[in-house]
């Protein structure tokens, strides 16, 4: 799957076949660090299509915390979605992030600062369009600015996750091209000051990508077709530079795993990314 940035035109216009542009399906993941109350938290946000979800912990506890809810343009409302907690927090956004509070038995003050930013500005839209010969042409258009990445070979019709995976602090482009839940696949690009560029050790490895940003693990997940062996192999960013963690599998039936250099690994450390 490759990454082509492209000027085109069509010198005999019957033979462009291209279809009109379409809105693509989209995601915008940030991570914010602030507080509730005294205590000090590093959030998660995903906003796709009007509706948000996450997860947030607690520095001092270290506790997955899960969270859905709606956004407006000018509020947002998260419940928790944890053992039988009803709390809930209702937060106005600000220049930097987001100010409210947390209820359930009390209310807290919560602020959040975010962390993550477009590097070529404010995102106006994202739109996609298909060729007779199935190839996938993407649009990304940064106010009034645009980069465009040709997809091919796409099983699935492209959808877009924007996510800073790097650590910089910007946004990073994951393209989904088969959304098979265990075993599909993507291109990753990485912002840059020449824009996206694909990051392909990433884009070549097989599995669903997922990306943990508590942990700032990058997790590949398959699953082999003929039993109930399900593989992971996991990434990180440090400084920078692309780091290979672990490349593991455990086998449900047998309640046996390995990693690739023979170590034994057991359930709670396999899921554990």
């Amino acid at each position: 799957m490759g990454k082509i940035l492209l000027l085109s035109f069509c010198v005999f216009p019957f033979f462009c076949n291209a279809s009109e542009e379409v809105n693509a399906e989209y995601t915008i993941t940030s991570l914010y660090s602030g507080t509730i109350g005294k205590s000090n938290i590093t959030m998660s946000l995903t906003v796709s299509d009007g509706v948000i979800f996450g997860v947030y912990i607690y520095k001092k506890f270290k506790r997955n915390i899960f969270l859905n809810g709606a956004f407006s343009t000018d509020s947002v409302v998260l419940n928790e979605n944890v053992g039988g907690s009803t709390a809930v927090m209702t937060l106005k956004p600000t220049m930097d992030g987001y100010q409210g509070q947390w209820c359930e038995k009390k209310c807290l003050p919560v602020t959040l600062l975010k962390h993550d930013t477009f590097k070529d500005g404010q995102l106006d839209n994202v739109k996609i369009s298909d060729s007779e010969h199935g190839d996938y042409e993407l649009k990304i258009t940064f106010e009034g600015n645009f980069e465009n990445i040709l997809l091919l070979d796409s099983i699935d019709t492209p959808t877009v996750d924007f996510i800073d995976i790097n650590g910089d602090g910007f946004y990073d482009v994951i393209v989904r091209t088969d959304h098979r839940p265990n075993n599909g696949s993507q291109s990753v690009y990485i912002s840059t000051d020449q824009g996206f560029v694909e990051q392909k050790e990433l884009s070549g490895v097989n599995g669903t990508l997922t990306y943990k940003p508590l942990t700032k693990n990058i997790v590949f997940e398959s699953k082999d077709d003929c039993c109930e062996k399900y593989n992971k192999v996991v990434y990180s960013f440090n400084k920078g530079k692309l780091i290979k963690i672990n490349d593991m599998y455990f086998d449900y039936t047998s309640e046996k795993g390995y990693s690739e250099n023979g170590n034994e690994v057991s359930k709670a450390i396999f899921e554990s990314y």
